[in-house]
Parts: C-alpha cells; structure tokens; sequence
C-alpha cells in the first residue's frame, strides 16, 4: 500500500507541475538544464511558462510551469491556452498568402480595391506594403481616442475602432515603402481584405482554411470577449511600482497590496494580434514548416519571401522576421502585452523549433527561448 501511496503521489506532483509523460527524446541532463530556467515559476504560486521543442516535426520536449490562474491553482500545461499577442501576425499572413496563390490578389494589388478609405491618399498603399510594415498608416495606440479612454485592453475597443481612428488621419506618416514601421493597423487591414475576397468572417475563414487543415483544434481569432475558450490562461503583471505607475498613466487606480495583477484581455481586436492557441498547436504549425503537408513548397517560399524597399530593413517576411542565432539561420516573431509574452522561433536548417509562451507581462519569451536554444547548441542538439 505504502508503493502505491508513493505512486500516486508522484504521479499528481508531475501533473501539478504540467509535466508532460511523453517527454522522452532527448537526454536527462538537457531537460534539467532547460527546467532549471523555469526553476523560480514552476509552482502554483506564480504564473508561468509553456514550453514546446521540436524536430523536423517530431516532439522532442513539452512542459508547463506555474499556474495558469490563480484563483483556483491551475496548472498550466502543454494544452493551455494562451493569447500570443503578435506571434498571431505570422496567422494573418497566412490566410492573405492562401488568396495570392489562389490568384485572388497579389502583392501589388492596391488595398483600396478592397479598402476604400484608403483612397484619400495621394500615395497607393500597396498589400505588400501592408505585409511588410511599409504603408505610412500610423498606427491607433499613438493616436488618442475619441471618447478619452486610453487604450490599455482592461478597456474595450475592437478592430473597428483601431481602424477608424487610424484612418481619419489625413496624410500617411511617409510615402508608402519609404520607411519600415512596425503598425498593427497593417495587419488588421489585411483581415478586412481577408473578409472582403471570401465573404467570410476574419475567424471563419482563418480556422476552415488554415487551422482545420492543420489540425490545430485549439486554435482560433478571439473576436469576441464573451467567447468561451477551453483552458485559457489568465494574464498577469507584477505589482510593483513601475505597473502600479503605468496603469495610473492610463487612469487606471490598482491597490499596492499583493504580487500580481490580473490583467484580462477586454478589447477583442484582432490581425496584429488576437489568435488564442497552445504549444501543441503551434509545435503543428512549425510541423509543416518542414513537412510543407499543407500549402507545399509555393506557400512555404511565399511565407518566407523578403522583399527590398527604399529603406534598409529587408529581413521581414510573412509575419516573420529571417535573421541568426550565433551563425545559424532563424525564422522567428515574438509577441508582448499586458500579461502576454511568447516567441515561435524555428531553425529551418537543422529543423528545430522552440516555443515559449508567458502569461506574465514581463515574461520576456524571447530571452526564454534564446537561454533554450543557447543549452541545444552547447548539448549539440542544434548542430
């Protein structure tokens, strides 16, 4: 009886800490060094990480550490599910990928064919300049609202709005291809445009032509506050000064008391952001980035096709960013937020990919996913 005391409780200490039993392709040793970065998260008294590893498509290591919320001590796990604020770029390009090889459009299409609000400038945005993060849109958080709200998401505001107030501006920032600015408001026309060809919903279209496919079931476009969505994480930040400062800049009043602040994601836009998913789902997508199963070889090359502008950066793609990791080619995006943190990051030559997910703000995944790929390298993992 004593044995199976002991059984049970091994058995529920690896469940609570979101161990994964499957984890058995690669050495002991390289798992203990990549838990000992999670070492300080990996109870339920701290929000936490998710962890995925792959090669050429084959799971090689999948963990969760801390708690996925709080008030009830959930454990997260490899099956929860996280908003990935901007990793969700690489999803959006996706779908307006499928419609350029379908020939509905092309990089050169004018996206006033499809935006008309876009007319009003003297200079043709372009989709490629729309994908690429060229237009000259300024983005809407650098832009007040019109009702006073900020735009921290514990307010609601949606897709339209963001559009709207970008859109009422009456000249772009730079001629379009001139400069390269990160703007969320490319992307979130690239739904509308999305929407228009298809005649389906941004979320319609993106889980029956591109998740479903994929077989990721636990993925979808979080276009609706009030949705239901199994497992979901709950963000938080620390509670320190500089939030407790950053919230007040915002008019946002918080108590100094406790160690986190739980921050719910109130304000369902999307494009830029938006997509809810999960390490097993996402470990599915870089599947495919080897495998080429779905889309083959033309939707691959289009994913990863760099185009040249007058200005200098010339190393995004399709919501991707092409760059190297100690001389190593890697294909990666990462995304933050209040509460949010991740980063997909791929070696196409060697196969591997690496994902970290974070419902803490300050979670730098990134840092997480590099400290991971640094432990592979030296282990000889990643040749």
């Amino acid at each position: 009886m004593k044995k199976i005391f002991a059984l049970i409780l091994l058995v529920i200490t690896l469940i609570s800490c979101g161990q994964d039993a499957s984890n058995t392709e690669i050495p002991l040793t390289v798992t203990q060094q990549i838990d000992s970065l999670f070492s300080e998260f990996d109870n339920l008294n701290s929000p936490g990480y998710a962890i995925g590893i792959s090669k050429n498509g084959k799971t090689l290591y999948k963990k969760g550490y801390g708690a996925a919320n709080l008030d009830y001590n959930i454990p997260i796990t490899p099956n929860s599910a996280f908003s990935i604020a901007s990793v969700s770029k690489q999803f959006t390009a996706a779908c307006i990928a499928l419609l350029i090889l379908e020939n509905k459009i092309s990089l050169e299409t004018p996206a006033s064919n499809y935006i008309p609000e876009l007319k009003k400038y003297a200079d043709t945005i372009r989709i490629k300049h729309l994908i690429y993060n060229t237009s000259g849109i300024t983005d809407y958080h650098q832009l007040k609202r019109k009702g006073g709200k900020s735009w921290v998401t514990f307010n609601y505001f949606d897709i339209d709005e963001c559009i709207s107030t970008s859109l009422a501006e009456d000249k772009l920032q730079f001629t379009p291809g001139d400069k390269w600015d990160y703007c969320n408001i490319n992307f979130m026309l690239l739904t509308k445009i999305v929407e228009k060809i298809s005649g389906m919903s941004f979320s319609e279209f993106s889980r029956t032509k591109l998740f479903e496919p994929l077989e990721m079931k636990n993925t979808l476009i979080n276009d609706d506050i009030t949705q239901i969505i199994k497992n979901r994480v709950t963000p938080y930040n620390f509670r320190i000064k500089e939030y407790l400062d950053g919230y007040n800049e915002y008019g946002i009043k918080l108590k100094e008391e406790g160690k986190y602040i739980q921050h719910p994601r109130n304000s369902p836009h999307y494009g830029g952001s938006g997509v809810v998913t999960t390490i097993e789902d996402l470990l599915k997508w870089s599947a495919n980035m080897t495998s080429k199963r779905f889309g083959g070889q033309e939707f691959y090359d289009l994913m990863h096709k760099t185009l040249k502008f007058k200005h200098e950066k010339d190393n995004q793609a399709f919501g991707l960013y092409i760059g190297n990791f100690n001389g190593r080619k890697i294909v990666a995006w990462d995304g933050g937020d209040w509460g949010i943190s991740s980063q997909l990051l791929r070696f196409p030559d060697q196969g591997i990919a690496i994902v970290v997910l974070s419902n803490i703000g300050s979670g730098q995944a990134f840092r997480k996913v590099n400290g991971i790929a640094d432990i592979l390298v030296r282990e000889g993992l990643i040749k």
